[in-house]
């Protein structure tokens, strides 16, 4: 077995089916066909069927698939720090922050690592949790900002810090002048929610849940422009973190801390357990807790 069988292999998956992977790696279709059949003597499994729209995977290739792409995530990473080890840093840094809080605690942080490593290429990939979470095991995320429970046991967390969802109304709003509002004072109210995939939405639907309830959506947006636009309107109510909330206060909104439940969470520093960080991740990683 080795990295070139592999390669075949999750590319076949990947792509379903043999001329396609042929194609997209520049090489013949019975080269890669011979390389997987070997695999396939090697280790004692069928790994692949072949059916009429593409390849189904067996057990045994649901298992080797797993790995595989473990297996060659890791020699890339090798690759990559072999090559990085001399010389300045330079190259492109792909460094996933959540969309909501990405401003609030990381725009100094890019600002002076722009200034101390001007070699570097950083780019910033906005994304919620879950698809964080799939980017950094596809290796298309070598670093990044999340919101907790980030439940994976294949990453490091470094906590840097925690926050609070405080509740934003128009300034005619009933609640508008409450010094605090309990949440099942705004259960029954619309919601302004943020794109799919916020762990902002999911906190708020827990709690909805708790009073056996689930939330009126009346608009949805990735940007907090318009999401505090439609609040402006009239349009419903939404949640932010407090620490935005500092940084983005606007005429015509109200902010009110919400209790019985405070909605709050906290914010890690995540990075892939076992896979060697290149020179450009850690100089970033480590610059983030500097100053965060």
């Amino acid at each position: 077995m080795d990295i070139r069988s592999l390669r075949y292999f999750v590319e076949v998956v990947q792509l379903n089916g043999f001329s396609r992977a042929a194609e997209h790696l520049f090489v013949t279709q019975p080269a890669i066909s011979r390389s997987i059949k070997k695999l396939e003597q090697e280790l004692g499994y069928t790994l692949l069927v072949r059916e009429f729209d593409g390849v189904r995977l067996t057990d045994e290739g649901e298992i080797l698939f797993s790995h595989a792409k473990q297996i060659l995530m890791q020699f890339h990473s090798m690759n990559k720090a072999l090559k990085e080890r001399a010389g300045p840093l330079s190259g492109v840094l792909n460094v996933g922050l959540p969309p909501v809080i990405a401003s609030t605690y990381f725009a100094d942080i890019i600002m002076v690592f722009s200034q101390r490593y001007p070699q570097i290429e950083l780019k910033i990939i906005e994304l919620g949790s879950r698809k964080m979470m799939e980017a950094m095991l596809k290796g298309e995320v070598e670093t990044a900002a999340v919101m907790l429970p980030f439940e994976n046991e294949q990453f490091d967390l470094h906590v840097f810090s925690s926050d609070r969802l405080m509740l934003l109304v128009s300034e005619q709003h009933p609640l508008a002048l409450h010094s605090s509002v309990k949440f099942a004072e705004v259960v029954d109210e619309p919601f302004i929610f943020f794109s799919d995939d916020f762990r902002i939405n999911e906190l708020v639907t827990s709690a909805c849940g708790i009073y056996g309830k689930k939330p009126t959506v009346v608009g949805r947006s990735g940007h907090l422009d318009l999401v505090t636009a439609m609040v402006r309107a009239g349009v419903g109510i939404t949640l932010l973190p407090d620490s935005m909330w500092n940084k983005t206060r606007a005429d015509g909104l109200s902010i009110i801390p919400v209790v019985e439940p405070v909605l709050s969470y906290e914010l890690a520093l995540a990075t892939l357990k076992n896979i060697p960080q290149s020179r450009r991740a850690k100089a970033w990683h480590d610059l983030a807790i500097e100053m965060l």
